[in-house]
């Protein structure tokens, strides 16, 4: 599942997950390929690279489920497309998170 796609499907997607994303040339993208985790109570003490290694190689810690659902309906009035709030999100989780 790509990035984009994910967030097309938000309310599909249990709260208690944890996103991971794979970088393209460096960056998180909307078509960044995506893994959703939904760790255990002894996983959730682990380090995020620690649930990387073990869990998901290649990808990156991005954010919670629960987190994204609510970034989502903040910015909605402001980012009018999927696409632009898609944007929104990776800048936040790459520069304000």
């Amino acid at each position: 599942m790509k990035l984009i796609e994910y967030l097309q499907n938000i309310e599909k997607i249990n709260e208690a997950s944890v996103l991971y994303v794979k970088r393209i040339d460096g960056q998180f993208l909307p078509d960044s390929e995506v893994t959703i985790l939904n760790l255990t109570e002894d996983e959730l003490e682990w380090k995020t690279f620690e649930v990387t290694e073990k869990k998901c190689p290649g990808f990156e810690y991005f954010m919670e489920a629960f987190l994204i659902k609510e970034f989502m309906e903040d910015v909605s009035p402001q980012y009018p497309t999927l696409e632009k709030k898609c944007n929104r999100l990776i800048h936040y989780v790459e520069f304000d998170a």
